[in-house]
C-alpha cells in the first residue's frame, strides 16, 4: 500500500480515538532520482532497484525532454518511464510513487550572453504545443500502478528554461494548463507547483542580465504578490490550482543549518522561511492552502566533482542534518539526485550516492540510514 495512503488510515483511526494522533506522522517519503539507470540505460535497472530497495526508497523522479514548441513527448523516455515502474513493481521494490517532470532543452538561445534583453518567453514557448505534450504525457502513465506526481516544468525561475521576459506569466499559464490537463485525464495524479531552484544565480560580466531567480520573489511575481506578501491585480488573473509545492532545496558548499540572510532564497537551511511566506501567498487565496501544506523536496545533492565539491565525510554529515530540518518542517518528501556519478564521463553535473561503478560512500551510507 502506497505511504500517503497508510498515513491518511492511521489518521483516521487517531480521529476515532484508537491510537494517540501521533501515531499519524511521519517520516518524508525517500526519493531518489537517476535518469541514466532508470531510463537511459535499461539494463541498470535492477541494480537501481536493488539499491532502492535497500534504502527504503519509496518516490522516484523522472525528467521529461521538452523543446519549448513540441506537441509530443518522446516516445522512449514514455516507454523507459513505463517498464521502470513496471519492474519497480514486480519486484517487491517498495517504490510507491513516481513524479514526472517536463525539462525545457532550451539552452543558451533562450537566455543568451551579452548584454541585450534576450527573447521573450512567449516567441520560445507554446502554451498550445505544451497542452497537447502534457495530455499525451499524462494519458501514457495514467494506468501505472503506483501514485503518480507531475509539475508543470523543471526549474521555471531558471532563464534557460523560460526567458527572464515574461517568464513568471509564461509559468503560471503553464502550471495551470498542466493541471486541467492531467487532472482532466487522470483525477488521482497530484500537480505541484513550483519546483524551484532556491536562490538567484550571480550577475556576472557574461549574464549582466542574470540567469535565475530566487525562489520568493518568483513565487511573488507568479502570483501577483507585493513585497510584503499582499495582493496586487486581479485574483482571477493570478490564481493558481495546486496540490503541494515543490522545491530544490541545494546549497552546495553551505551548512544545511546556517540560514541565508535573504529570506527569499529557499535553502534547505532557510526552508522555515519558506514556510511562512507560502502561508502568507496562501491567505491572498491564490494558492490553495492544501497545496501549501504538502511540500515536496524533489531535489537535493552534494557534489562529488567540480567547484561546488565538499569532501564526502562532510556531504554525509550534512545530508544527516538536512534530513533532520526536512523532518523538523514536516515536508512529504525527500530527494536526493542522482544513485551513481555518470556513466558518462564528461557529464558536468555529478552527485552520486555510489562512484560510478556502484561503490559505497559515505553519503550512501548516510542515506540508507535515515529514518
Amino acid at each position: 500500500m502506497p505511504r500517503n495512503r497508510t498515513v491518511l488510515t492511521l489518521a483516521a483511526v487517531a480521529a476515532a480515538g484508537l491510537v494517540p494522533a501521533t501515531s499519524a506522522s511521519a517520516a518524508p517519503l525517500k526519493g531518489l532520482q537517476d535518469q541514466e539507470m532508470t531510463v537511459n540505460f535499461p539494463d541498470m535497472v535492477p541494480e537501481f532497484l536493488d539499491a532502492a530497495e535497500t534504502a527504503k526508497v519509496e518516490m522516484v523522479r523522472f525528467n521529461t525532454r521538452w523543446d519549448g514548441k513540441s506537441s509530443k513527448p518522446d516516445g522512449g523516455q514514455i516507454t523507459g518511464i513505463r517498464q521502470f515502474v513496471q519492474q519497480a513493481v514486480a519486484s517487491d521494490s517498495g517504490i510507491t510513487a513516481i513524479e514526472v517532470v517536463p525539462t525545457v532543452t532550451g539552452g543558451s538561445s533562450f537566455n543568451p550572453k551579452g548584454k541585450k534583453p534576450g527573447p521573450t518567453a512567449s516567441s520560445k514557448i507554446s502554451v498550445k504545443a505544451y497542452s497537447a505534450y502534457v495530455q499525451e504525457l499524462a494519458t501514457a502513465l495514467r494506468d501505472l500502478p503506483v501514485d503518480r506526481f507531475y509539475s508543470a516544468l523543471n526549474e521555471p525561475n531558471w532563464y534557460r528554461h523560460i526567458p527572464k521576459r515574461g517568464n513568471a506569466a509564461m509559468y503560471r499559464r503553464l502550471h495551470n494548463t498542466a493541471y486541467t490537463q492531467i487532472k482532466r485525464i487522470d483525477p488521482e495524479a497530484k500537480v505541484l507547483f513550483g519546483e524551484l531552484l532556491p536562490y538567484a544565480r550571480r550577475l556576472s560580466k557574461n549574464y549582466p542580465n542574470g540567469q535565475s531567480e530566487n525562489a520568493g520573489s518568483f513565487v511573488r511575481e507568479v502570483l501577483g504578490l507585493k513585497s510584503n506578501w499582499k495582493a496586487k491585480g486581479s485574483r482571477k488573473t493570478y490564481t493558481v490550482k495546486a496540490d503541494g509545492v515543490s522545491l530544490h532545496t541545494y546549497d552546495f558548499k553551505a551548512n544545511p543549518r546556517k540560514k541565508r540572510k535573504d529570506r527569499d532564497d529557499w535553502t534547505q537551511a532557510n526552508l522555515g522561511y519558506a514556510k511562512s511566506d507560502l502561508r502568507k501567498a496562501a491567505r491572498t487565496k491564490r494558492l490553495p492552502s492544501k497545496a501549501v501544506s504538502n511540500l515536496y523536496l524533489t531535489e537535493f545533492a552534494y557534489k562529488t566533482r567540480g567547484s561546488d565539491k565538499i569532501p564526502v565525510g562532510r556531504a554525509a554529515s550534512y545530508l544527516k542534518s538536512a534530513w533532520s530540518i526536512a523532518e523538523k518542517q514536516k515536508v512529504k518528501s525527500f530527494l536526493w539526485y542522482q544513485l551513481r556519478d555518470p556513466q558518462t564521463s564528461g557529464e558536468l553535473w555529478q552527485s552520486g550516492l555510489q562512484t560510478r561503478s556502484g561503490g559505497s560512500r559515505a553519503t550512501w551510507r548516510a542515506f540508507v540510514g535515515l529514518r
